[in-house]
């Protein structure tokens, strides 16, 4: 994987909309804390099924994709965002906070969805991204 995507990846703001918390790779985040004490977490993964393996897929399939990870969560509780990249000719990605998930079973999600990386962590952590290939 070039330096120059995982560069852009530790400059991205991991977004949530509701509540709107803003998540940076290797910072703590109060908010998350709060949000993941309030529904009894203590673990979470930041993943998008947008674009696989940075390639840009049209609008269409990007959001068909979305919907098949929103799907194959139903034993998890998730928050809609976006991924926010510092490059403004790239569009932010659809993605999803999803509470309580394992690292070893957001691993595997990434994976599925054919993601370079994603952002874990765990309450009172820091934001780690962990490159999948």
């Amino acid at each position: 994987m070039k330096q120059e995507l995982i560069n852009a990846y530790y400059h991205t703001s991991y977004n949530i909309f509701e509540p709107p918390i803003s998540i940076k790779i290797g910072q703590q985040n109060p908010q998350l804390d709060i949000l993941l004490k309030n529904h009894h977490q203590s673990c979470w993964a930041y993943v998008t099924a947008y674009n696989p393996f940075s390639e840009l897929l049209p609008d269409e399939e990007n959001e068909e994709r979305h919907c098949l990870l929103k799907d194959k969560l139903n034993e998890y509780p998730f928050l809609e965002g976006e991924g926010v990249g510092l490059d403004p000719s790239w569009n932010p990605e659809k993605s999803l906070l999803i509470l309580g998930i394992s690292e070893t079973d957001a691993v595997k999600l990434g994976e599925y969805f054919q993601q370079n990386a994603i952002v874990v962590g765990r309450r009172k952590g820091q934001a780690r991204l962990v490159l999948l290939k």
